[in-house]
């Protein structure tokens, strides 16, 4: 399937980035080449989702072509399903996208991929054993790995969003040692952006106006308001009455933990539209760059993160700054008050006993 365009000049591309990011002044600068783009789930829901927002350039920028290469399971509804998609996207006619592959072959799909989004993975399941469900994982990410293995780009970034998505990650990792352990990312900003949206919500401004919350450890765990910026102003000169304080000290975090769960009940089904979103943003921000002054939420290898006393050999999510290009760097500096310093503990414990599980 072939992009249906041309490429646009450097005026346009940043015009691009002014209509589709709220005029943020990261410049979208595009490569020759198109960037190539694993999606591992794609027929599922979140999968119907992202692909176009990827197609569409809201990933890569304006004026970035992409190539996407498209796996699921080699099951008659499934591959039904891709099928349909991939008729969907040709007849949505994205000029940025250079080739739409289906496939239910490993070695086709991660095939010189310079990103991989990973979205499926055993579920949870109540009266199910954990260890159960956690070997279960394990021979999918073993299988994913050993794909990334062979077949990706030397420095391809890999994001992890089934949960749970931190181990996950790990369990990839492992399978994979080709690459950097630094390229091994698990999604928070889904958490990120929900905790955005409660505060500019309960507080009446915009979400552009929320800077700076902060996901530590994992997915629907450690929401940190602390350090969050609202209007330039710190966030705690922000809350006017004791209302605002009960509120983001008891209701905000459980009304965050149970959100997903909320939506289900609300359109009996997956958040999928926000997921996909939140994945965007991700890739989006470690392409071209956090804006000055701001930090983002994202799984990494914990070893980076010595500054915040998180153990080694975990993927554990904490603020980051974006240079372009794939590269990043834990912000530093945090300081944490000793209710957020215990959470931190409980959530860096959960991942402990889950890379026990799952060796």
């Amino acid at each position: 399937m072939g992009a249906s365009g041309s490429r646009c000049n450097n005026t346009a591309c940043f015009a691009g980035a002014l209509n589709g990011f709220g005029g943020s002044g990261r410049s979208e600068s595009s490569s020759a080449e198109p960037i190539c783009v694993t999606v591992c789930g794609a027929a599922g829901l979140i999968g119907y989702s992202l692909l176009p927002m990827i197609a569409s350039g809201l990933m890569f920028g304006r004026c970035q072509e992409v190539i996407l290469q498209c796996l699921d399971l080699n099951l008659p509804e499934v591959k039904d399903s891709m099928r349909g998609l991939e008729m969907e996207l040709m007849d949505g006619n994205f000029p940025l996208l250079r080739q739409a592959v289906f496939t239910t072959s490993e070695d086709i799909a991660f095939k010189g991929a310079d990103y991989a989004i990973l979205l499926g993975a055993f579920p949870r399941q109540e009266n199910r054993d954990k260890r159960d469900i956690m070997e279960k994982n394990v021979m999918i990410f073993r299988t994913l790995g050993t794909a990334l293995q062979e077949h990706v780009k030397p420095n391809c970034k890999v994001l992890v969003v089934g949960n749970p998505a931190h181990t996950n990650a790990l369990i990839c990792a492992h399978y994979a040692t080709r690459l950097p352990k630094q390229n091994f990312f698990g999604l928070t900003r889904l958490d990120q952006n929900r905790a955005v949206g409660q505060i500019a919500k309960h507080l009446d401004v915009s979400a552009a106006d929320v800077k700076n919350v902060v996901v530590w450890g994992c997915h629907a765990k450690f929401p940190d308001v602390e350090h969050a910026v609202v209007k330039g102003r710190a966030f705690s000169d922000v809350l006017t009455s004791e209302a605002d304080i009960a509120y983001f000290n008891d209701l905000f975090r459980q009304e965050l933990q149970t959100r997903g769960a909320n939506i289900m009940r609300a359109r009996k089904s997956s958040s999928a539209l926000s997921t996909a979103r939140a994945i965007v943003d991700h890739i989006y921000d470690l392409h071209f760059g956090t804006r000055p002054g701001e930090f983002v939420s994202m799984g990494i290898w914990s070893d980076q993160c010595s500054d915040y006393g998180i153990a080694e050999g975990l993927i554990f999510s904490v603020p980051v700054v974006c240079m372009g290009g794939g590269l990043y760097q834990v912000h530093k500096g945090l300081k944490l008050s000793s209710a957020s310093q215990r959470r931190l503990e409980q959530v860096q414990d959960e991942l402990l006993a889950e890379r026990t599980l799952a060796q």
